[in-house]
C-alpha cells in the first residue's frame, strides 16, 4: 500500500482509466451540498492566482484505488475502492470548464484541461470506453458519456446527476469569465488562473493498494463508525489539564457542551462542528493572523505559550467564554439592534469577517459607532457581491483591520474602519463606486450570476428603503418569490418588433437583469406565470401591497420592453446606494 499527495495533473495526466465497480451506488452528489462549495473553492483559487498569490492546494479528499491486472499492452486500470464520487465530481468540474474555454476560443487551456479527462486515441485500442480516465458504475455510463463529449448532446439525460453537475459547472464557469473584459486581456489571465486553480491546486490523498492489501478492510477502516478526536477537543483537554481539572464538573470552563455547539455547519468538506469553527475565529480575533482550518490546536498551543505572565489558563478560558457568546448572539441573530446586518450577513455567508465583527462587538465601542462601522461593512459586501468580486483575500484584509481599529481609540473606530475601506483599490478588497454598481444594475444577468438569496435581499433592502413612516409596517416578509417581470418564456405574449437574433440575444440577456425582477407571493406568483404586461400588471395592481410593485403598477411604461428594463434598473440603483451607501474619498 502506497500512500500519497496527488493533484489532478498528476492523477490524471498518464493514460489510464480508473474504473468504478458496478456494485457501488451511482452517483449521487447534488448542488447545495457538493457542487457549489467546490466551485466557491475553485472560484476564491483562481481569485487568488488572479491576484498573484500562490494559494494553499485545496484539501478534496481520500481515494482509495488497487490496481487492476490488464492484459500487456492495454490502458492501465485501477479500481476505485473508495471516493468515487470525488473523482467523478473532479472530472465533471474539468470537463465543463474545458468546454466552455474551448467554444471561447482558448484552445490551449481547453487542450490541455482536455488532457486530464480523456485518454489520446492510440491508449483506447478498440474500446471506446477508455476514452475517459473515470468510468463510473453501470447506471451512470451512458449520461455520463454524453456530459462528457463534446459533440453530444444531454437531451433525454437531464435526470442524472453527472449531467446536471456537468451544466451546473459549465454555467459557473461562463459566468465567471464574462466578468473579466476580453479586450484588455484581462479574460486571459483568468483563464489562465482558472485552469491552474483546478490542475495544480486541487489535492487528494490517494491511497494505492497493491495486490496482497485487501479493499475492505481498508474500506472499513476509512469508514468507521467511531467518533474522531477534534480540535476543538484537544483544546478543551489542554484547558482542563492546565487548570488542573480532573471531572466533567469545569467550574465552566468549557461552556461549550450543548447542542448549539456540536451542530455541524458549512458545507462539503468543510462542514465542521460549529464550536470548532468558532474556535478558529476566536484564534483569529486574538492572534491577528488568518487561521488554517484544522490548525487549531497547534495555534491555541502557541496562543497559550506566549501569553503575558499574569494571564492565567482561567482567564483566557473566561475570555473564549465571553466572546463565545457574542459569536452565539451572531449566529442566532440574538442582537435586535443589528439584527438587519446579522441576516444579511447570513445570507451572504461571509465567514471570513467574523473575527472583525467579533472585535467590534466585544470591545468598548460606543454602540452608534459600532453601528457606523457595520454600514460600511455591509456596504462593503454587498456591492462586492452585486459586482461579482471574489472574497478570497477577505481573510487577510479583515485581520488588517482588526490591527488598526486595536491600535487607535475605539472612538474613532468608524471613522478607521471607513478611511481603510474607501483606500482599497485591488480587486480583492475594492469597495465598487456608484456607477460601478450601476452598470452591474443595467448590464448584469444578476437573475442568474447571484444566489436567489443574496438576489433576494437586494430587493428586499430597496423594498425597505421605499417604506415610508406611514406605512403599517417597516418589515418585509422573509417568503417573497423572485418574478421576471417579462418572464423567462416571453415568446407568446411578448413578441420582438425586430426579429433579428440579436434583437432575441440582447431581449435573453435583459430578463434576466434586476431592471426586469420584483417580488410576489408565492401564492400570486403562479396567477402570474407567462402572462402578457397588461394582465400581469393588472394583478399586481389588485393583489401586491409591496412599494416595489406600486411603483411598477403606478408609474410603469404602457410597453414593458429592453427600455422600460433598463430605466427601472437605473431607478433600483438609485435606491441601492441609499441602501448601501459609499461616500466618496475625502
Amino acid at each position: 500500500m502506497q500512500t500519497n499527495l496527488q493533484r489532478p495533473r498528476t492523477l490524471f495526466s498518464a493514460p489510464i482509466r480508473y474504473e468504478i465497480p458496478a456494485f457501488q451506488r451511482e452517483y449521487v452528489w447534488k448542488q447545495e451540498d457538493q457542487w457549489e462549495p467546490l466551485w466557491d473553492d475553485v472560484e476564491q483559487l483562481a481569485e487568488s492566482l488572479l491576484g498573484g498569490r500562490q494559494p494553499e492546494a485545496h484539501f478534496m479528499g481520500t481515494v482509495v484505488i488497487q490496481q487492476k491486472l490488464v492484459p500487456t499492452a492495454t490502458i492501465e486500470r485501477r479500481i476505485v475502492v473508495d471516493g468515487q464520487q470525488w473523482l467523478t465530481t473532479v472530472q465533471l468540474l474539468i470537463d465543463a470548464i474545458q468546454e466552455v474555454l474551448e467554444d471561447r476560443g482558448h484552445a490551449s487551456s481547453a487542450k490541455r484541461l482536455k488532457a486530464l479527462v480523456e485518454n489520446q486515441e492510440e491508449f483506447r485500442g478498440d474500446d471506446p470506453d477508455n476514452t475517459f480516465k473515470v468510468w463510473p458504475t453501470i447506471k451512470d455510463r451512458v449520461a455520463f458519456r454524453h456530459a462528457m463529449s463534446n459533440d453530444l448532446a444531454t437531451t433525454g439525460y437531464e435526470k442524472f446527476l453527472v449531467v446536471q453537475a456537468h451544466d451546473y459547472f459549465t454555467g459557473q464557469t461562463e459566468n465567471w469569465i464574462d466578468k473579466f473584459p476580453e479586450e484588455t486581456g484581462e479574460r486571459d489571465n483568468a483563464v489562465d488562473a482558472l485552469e491552474n486553480a483546478v490542475r495544480a491546486n486541487l489535492e487528494f490523498v490517494v491511497i494505492d493498494l497493491g495486490e496482497d492489501d485487501n479493499p475492505h478492510v481498508i474500506f472499513e477502516t476509512l469508514n468507521a463508525r467511531g467518533t474522531p478526536l477534534r480540535q476543538s477537543d484537544m483544546i478543551k483537554n489542554n484547558i482542563m489539564h492546565d487548570a488542573g481539572i480532573q471531572s466533567e464538573d469545569d467550574n465552566g470552563l468549557w461552556p461549550f457542551n450543548d447542542g448549539f455547539w456540536s451542530e455541524p455547519v458549512g458545507r462539503g468538506v468543510q462542514r465542521r462542528r460549529r464550536v470548532d469553527l468558532y474556535l478558529n475565529h476566536w484564534l483569529t480575533l486574538r492572534n491577528r493572523a488568518e487561521m488554517k482550518a484544522y490548525d487549531e490546536f497547534r495555534a491555541f498551543e502557541r496562543h497559550v505559550a506566549s501569553r503575558p505572565d499574569k494571564e492565567t489558563i482561567h482567564d483566557i478560558a473566561k475570555d473564549m467564554r465571553d466572546v463565545g457568546e457574542i459569536f452565539r448572539d451572531v449566529e442566532e441573530v440574538r442582537r435586535k439592534d443589528i439584527a438587519k446586518f446579522l441576516e444579511r450577513r447570513k445570507t451572504m455567508n461571509v465567514g471570513a469577517v467574523t473575527p472583525l465583527l467579533l472585535h467590534l462587538l466585544s470591545t468598548d465601542i460606543p454602540q452608534a459607532t459600532v453601528a457606523n462601522c457595520l454600514k460600511a461593512i455591509e456596504s462593503f459586501l454587498v456591492r462586492r457581491v452585486v459586482c461579482g468580486y471574489g472574497a478570497s483575500s477577505y481573510g487577510e484584509f479583515f485581520v488588517s483591520l482588526i490591527s488598526k481599529l486595536a491600535a487607535e481609540p475605539a472612538s474613532k473606530a468608524d471613522k478607521i474602519l471607513l478611511s481603510s475601506l474607501k483606500k482599497q483599490d485591488s480587486r480583492g478588497t475594492l469597495w465598487p463606486k456608484d456607477d460601478e454598481l450601476r452598470d452591474w444594475f443595467v448590464d448584469a444577468p444578476l437573475y442568474q450570476w447571484l444566489t436567489q438569496g443574496r438576489l433576494r435581499m437586494v430587493l428586499t433592502g430597496i423594498e425597505e428603503q421605499l417604506r415610508t413612516k406611514q406605512a403599517e409596517t417597516q418589515r418585509v416578509p422573509q417568503s417573497l418569490h423572485i418574478e421576471h417581470i417579462m418572464p423567462q418564456a416571453w415568446a407568446p405574449h411578448w413578441p420582438l418588433p425586430d426579429k433579428s437574433g440579436k434583437a432575441a440575444d440582447r431581449r435573453q440577456r435583459a430578463i434576466h437583469t434586476i431592471g426586469n425582477l420584483t417580488l410576489v407571493n408565492r401564492r400570486l406568483n403562479s396567477s402570474l406565470s407567462n402572462a402578457g404586461w397588461d394582465r400581469k400588471r393588472g394583478t399586481l395592481a389588485d393583489h401586491s401591497t409591496l412599494f416595489l410593485n406600486k411603483h411598477l403598477v403606478n408609474k410603469g411604461p404602457k410597453i414593458w420592453d429592453e427600455a422600460a428594463i433598463e430605466k427601472r434598473a437605473k431607478w433600483l440603483h438609485k435606491k441601492a446606494v441609499k441602501v448601501w451607501p459609499r461616500p466618496s474619498p475625502a
